[in-house]
């Protein structure tokens, strides 16, 4: 198992996402690619690709900011700052409270690919998702 540093993600991506929406039993699916570039800070993350979802095709894209506060240690957080999850690299798992969901993420990192699933559990579950496979570009 490959460490998630800043050098390890720094560079650009070939990403794939699967989405489920639980109670409609409808699958939809992003696929692009996500750019991790230095900032003052550690990385800034900007996704672009295409979410096809309900037979229908859109353009979507979203930022993040990875941050390495500490050896072993990684912080997402929202393009605004805020905190969205963070995670020892050893043990690469993180929760995430939004409204009265708890979404779960588990990561796995490879030599040149890495993946991601993601639970949510709640009143009224809608989604979970897993990206099973970001490849090195």
């Amino acid at each position: 198992m490959n460490e998630a540093t800043e050098h390890y993600f720094r560079g650009g991506w070939s990403m794939r996402r699967i989405i489920e929406d639980v109670v409609d039993g409808v699958i939809g699916e992003f696929w692009g690619e996500a750019q991790f570039q230095p900032d003052d800070e550690g990385l800034t993350c900007r996704e672009e690709g295409v979410l096809r979802f309900r037979g229908q095709d859109h353009h979507a894209e979203r930022g993040s900011l990875w941050r390495f506060p500490a050896p072993g240690e990684v912080e997402v957080r929202y393009l605004d700052g805020r905190p969205f999850h963070s995670f020892p690299v050893r043990a690469p798992a993180a929760e995430h409270i939004c409204g009265d969901d708890l979404y779960q993420v588990r990561y796995v990192f490879g030599a040149d690919m890495w993946t991601s699933v993601w639970e949510v559990a709640g009143p009224l579950p809608r989604t979970n998702g897993r990206d099973p496979g970001a490849t090195r570009v």
